[in-house]
């Protein structure tokens, strides 16, 4: 009887135990499952998102790329542009300097040629130039070479087709001047890159800044009363008892295109 009682009591405690797992394990099923749907569904919305902004971002890249390009495009045609205008105000400038020349020629009385500026050497800048214009052109040497705003310099050589101009910047070249204002008399000479010098002009001599310097004409070759400069700077000589004065040359020696050459006196 005993015996009977103990089988029973394990029986019921084994029942007991796995109705009580059961329960559990349906118990928790409910949340896991919830937990592992919450999973699957962060993990897809994640996915979805990473590929939303990789999308946007590639996009955003051909946008840029697009955007580049055209920039470049505008870039280039404004460079065009203004590659244009400066042709244009460059040639617009030439056909000033001609039409000047033009009315200088008409009115000087005495022979001219015109002549084109075609080369330079760095080596000798600011002392000479070349011209398209020579002996079959009936160049001369010695020939003064002038441009409608003022004095260039002189004709040294002459060959078939061409000349060689020395400018008034070269210390060689040496022109007879005259202070307009005051009708004081000088010697310009070149100083290569510096402004040129008016010699020779006495202490006291009341020059002021801005005073315009011209051609004496003596000798024949430079149209007198022709422009030089105006007075930049004025300054004691080392001696004591003249002057020195800077001139402003009334034409840009270093951007020249046009000359006019004026054939000396008598010859």
């Amino acid at each position: 009887m005993p015996a009977r009682e103990s089988r029973f009591t394990v029986s019921s405690a084994t029942i007991a135990e796995t109705v009580f797992i059961a329960v559990l394990i349906l118990t928790l099923s409910g949340p896991l499952s919830g937990l592992i749907g919450w999973t699957s569904s962060t993990i897809s919305l994640m996915v979805s998102r990473s590929a939303t902004q990789v999308e946007s971002t590639k996009n955003l890249a051909e946008q840029l790329l697009v955007a580049g390009e055209k920039i470049n495009g505008l870039e280039k045609k404004l460079a065009d542009a203004e590659l244009e205008n400066t042709k244009l105000r460059q040639e617009a400038k030439d056909v000033n300097k001609l039409r000047a020349m033009l009315s200088l020629k008409q009115s000087i009385d005495r022979m001219t040629i015109g002549a084109d500026v075609t080369g330079r050497n760095p080596d000798n800048w600011f002392e000479q130039v070349v011209i398209d214009k020579g002996k079959k052109h009936g160049v001369l040497l010695g020939s003064a070479v002038i441009t409608a705003q003022g004095v260039v310099g002189q004709v040294t050589k002459v060959d078939d087709s061409t000349s060689v101009v020395r400018l008034v910047t070269d210390p060689q070249q040496k022109l007879g001047v005259v202070i307009q204002r005051i009708n004081m008399p000088g010697v310009l000479k070149g100083n290569y890159k510096n402004p040129p010098l008016v010699e020779f002009v006495p202490v006291g001599t009341p020059v002021d800044i801005g005073d315009k310097i011209v051609c004496a004409g003596d000798g024949g070759v430079f149209p007198q009363g022709h422009p030089i400069g105006t007075v930049g700077m004025v300054r004691r000589d080392t001696n004591g008892t003249t002057l020195s004065i800077e001139v402003k040359l009334a034409d840009n020696l270093y951007d020249l295109t046009h000359v006019l050459l004026v054939p000396p006196v008598g010859i």
